[in-house]
């Protein structure tokens, strides 16, 4: 009889360790596509509700089409904000634009789809500082500000990448602002 109880204990202890584990093996590994898109999803319309970014809140779906693309190659869609583009000295000149970056989520991935260096958490190689996240007031980017370097003083890898990200975004309706690799504006 005690063996019989010695074996109710083990086997009940045998059946929960196999529950555990069946339970863990239902759960995405880290980096898979589906795993944050609530929260890249509620960071993209966080930006897109801010005042400055309401004329282009019409672009959400567009994002977070671009986002679930970018989740399946081990990356990240981060909105940075929607500042003025000033494109002269006038107001009436500038544009409200869309700021993004890409954040590398699982480098190995990421490396099949994008070039350079590809560290997990950090920003994908553009050769260039995109915009800071605006916070509160509207930003305004004067064309001075953020000299982009020329085309022929960046790296291959850095090209590629930006090329890759303007051909991705203008397959969800965003044209590239010429010489900013961060900002898009609707078609």
């Amino acid at each position: 009889m005690d063996r019989a109880r010695g074996c109710s204990w083990v086997c009940s202890g045998v059946g929960v360790l196999a529950l555990g584990l069946a339970g863990c093996a239902a759960l995405p590994p880290q980096g898979v596509a589906g795993q944050g898109e609530s929260a890249a999803a509620a960071q993209i319309a966080s930006v897109l509700s801010q005042t400055e970014c309401r004329g282009l809140a019409g672009q959400r779906a567009h994002l977070q089409a671009v986002h679930a693309t970018l989740a399946r190659d081990g990356m990240a869609l981060r909105v940075l904000g929607c500042p003025q583009l000033a494109s002269s000295a006038q107001a009436a000149a500038d544009r409200q634009v869309l700021a993004v970056a890409v954040l590398v989520v699982d480098g190995v991935r990421a490396a099949k789809t994008v070039r350079g260096p590809l560290a997990d958490g950090e920003l994908l190689d553009m050769g260039s500082a995109a915009p800071q996240a605006a916070s509160g007031r509207a930003q305004r980017v004067r064309a001075a500000a953020l000299v982009q370097p020329p085309d022929d003083a960046l790296s291959p890898d850095v090209l590629y990448n930006r090329a890759w990200l303007r051909t991705l975004m203008g397959r969800e309706g965003l044209r590239a602002v010429p010489d900013r690799w961060w900002a898009f504006v609707p078609r």
